[in-house]
């Protein structure tokens, strides 16, 4: 970053600090998601002004956005004492109870909440219909109502106009969101706001490219827009999964980063955007964003996780069980440390327990697998993001790491990805079989792909236990390798998917295998193989010999 650059973020960080005591500033910053900084205004302004309801109502709504139900219950019943403004909080006790399905308490709420406001409110009325629309259970009719009190209340603005769209767009009436949204456009050329939501029904349709197109206008029309960069950061990073093309990440990285520096600092902020790298992968990035941060918020200890993640991840094994174990010294909050967090504690500590010769002491990992099994049991859907990060790391080539995770992940049966983190596990061993890890690791390859094939058979385990059949090289093996082989070509088939051209090459291997070991004891099988080889690649020298010799 260029000391220009450095210089206006650090002028707008101390612009927030300064003014955060204001209401709207305060509102800027939890509309950003700076819930940190905008707490620690409010708690000293409701010591200093007691008598205003909006603040227990602001407090309240962090709580609740922060999924703390009680806190901000708590919050909302002392804003009702107040002076000023007390019945707005009755608008957080109605969210409450529409959130608890209490849907007759929270009508009641909302209309004391809405009785009396100031002629020109119209946004608690968009607030109500937000509600009503995001609930667990949305109620289309009911925020329409207070959508259209909205408009009663002030036509000649955007977001009454936009609110109606927003509520097409929850039901997935994307047609008329996107009608609505276009025709706001026109009404009023000068909001950026509608331009915003049409933009948002492309990219929820996947039409990322039309999505882009129209941030980037937004972006020309005014480059000071913030919210466009943090929906740019999103629709890249949906863009790159969507095309599996992880170049159109690093655009999504970028106007992240962006939508961070002009947001103001913020424990909280630095956070979301350090999670959004991790969703997205983006492991290079969290480390930027690590040693960029170290200096200006070193007391956000959960740097420490987020470091030993992005040096876990950029093969920096040492240096992540650093991170990870000051991360666990200073969480003083130990309920607040996650199953993940002792996953990667456990597999740092593999990774720097290896013997001189590279492989592991199996008396260590069996030590630190069954450790991390803890944490999988206290969290059964983190069975559910250890297969992902498994695949992750398999399809980056990591095979040793994804050996750990599958391994881990395998101890609970009953996951629905059982049969393939058994799979995944012996195909991981057979891949790092070059540089072993255990001194039996093919055998280990061959129980764990067996037992996939026991629970469930699938082609992927017939291929790879084939080839660790083949590569075992023993006539018992080998045996075993040709059923495997034939249990790959019949499965393939029965898929109706021996015509797949992404197949093809291990068709002809399966032929070619079941043909060489033939050759001596099935000679007419061996010739009947390698004219299956011949049907499908024509041009396959290897197999006209073989055909050739017998006739």
């Amino acid at each position: 970053m260029n000391k220009k650059i450095t210089l206006s973020l650090a002028l707008l960080s101390f612009t927030f600090s300064v003014n955060a005591q204001t209401g709207a500033d305060i509102d800027t910053a939890i509309k950003y998601g700076r819930y940190d900084v905008a707490k620690k205004d409010l708690y000293k302004l409701i010591k200093t002004q007691p008598n205003q309801g909006r603040n227990f109502y602001r407090l309240g709504t962090i709580h609740l956005n922060e999924n703390n139900q009680d806190s901000a219950s708590y919050y909302f019943k002392l804003g009702l004492r107040a002076v000023k403004e007390p019945g707005i909080n009755n608008i957080g006790i109605g969210k409450i109870s529409l959130l608890n399905g209490k849907d007759k308490e929270a009508k009641s709420k909302f209309n004391a909440g809405t009785n009396n406001l100031p002629l020109n409110d119209y946004e608690t009325f968009l607030v109500v219909a937000d509600a009503y629309t995001k609930a667990p259970k949305p109620d289309f009719d009911a925020a329409l109502e207070y959508v259209n009190f909205a408009l009663l209340v002030d036509l000649k603005v955007a977001e009454p106009h936009i609110a109606r769209g927003d509520i097409y767009f929850a039901e997935k009436r994307f047609v008329d969101a996107r009608r609505v949204y276009y025709e706001t456009s026109k009404m009023f050329p000068e909001s950026l706001l509608p331009k915003m939501r049409l933009a948002d029904v492309f990219r929820a349709g996947n039409e990322f490219g039309e999505a882009i197109k129209v941030y980037d206008s937004i972006v020309a029309k005014d480059p000071n827009y913030i919210d466009v960069y943090k929906q740019l950061g999103l629709t890249y990073a949906d863009y790159a999964r969507f095309e599996d093309d992880k170049s159109l990440l690093q655009k999504g990285v970028e106007n992240y980063f962006k939508y961070h520096g002009l947001i103001g600092e913020s424990l909280d902020a630095d956070n979301e955007i350090a999670n959004y790298f991790i969703k997205n992968k983006a492991y290079d990035a969290l480390g930027d964003l690590v040693r960029t941060k170290w200096y200006t918020r070193g007391d956000n200890f959960y740097m420490y996780r987020y470091r030993a993640i992005a040096d876990f991840q950029n093969g920096k094994f040492l240096d992540a069980k650093e991170s990870i174990n000051k991360y666990f010294d200073v969480q003083d909050k130990k309920e607040q440390i996650l199953p993940i967090d002792y996953l990667y504690k456990g597999l740092a500590e593999l990774e720097t327990s290896r013997n001189e010769d590279g492989t592991f002491n199996e008396a260590v990992y069996k030590k630190s697998i069954d450790e991390m099994s803890k944490a999988v049991k206290e969290n059964p859907q983190l069975g559910t993001a250890l297969h992902q990060l498994g695949v992750d790391l398999f399809k980056d080539e990591h095979f040793e790491q994804a050996y750990f995770v599958f391994d881990l992940a395998s101890k609970d049966e009953k996951s629905p990805y059982y049969v393939y983190d058994m799979y995944y596990k012996g195909n991981a061993l057979y891949m790092a079989s070059d540089k072993p890890m255990f001194q039996d690791q093919l055998h280990k390859a061959k129980s764990d792909l067996d037992n996939s094939l026991k629970k469930t058979p699938t082609f992927e385990a017939y291929l790879i236990s084939a080839r660790v059949n083949r590569n075992l090289n023993t006539a018992t093996s080998l045996a075993q390798m040709e059923k495997d082989y034939e249990g790959f070509i019949s499965l393939l088939t029965e898929k109706g998917r021996a015509n797949d051209a992404a197949f093809k090459e291990a068709l002809v291997e399966a032929y070619t295998m079941i043909g060489n070991y033939n050759q001596s004891i099935n000679k007419e099988k061996a010739t009947n193989s390698f004219r299956k080889v011949l049907q499908l690649d024509s041009s396959n020298e290897y197999a006209r010999k073989q055909v050739q010799s017998t006739n």
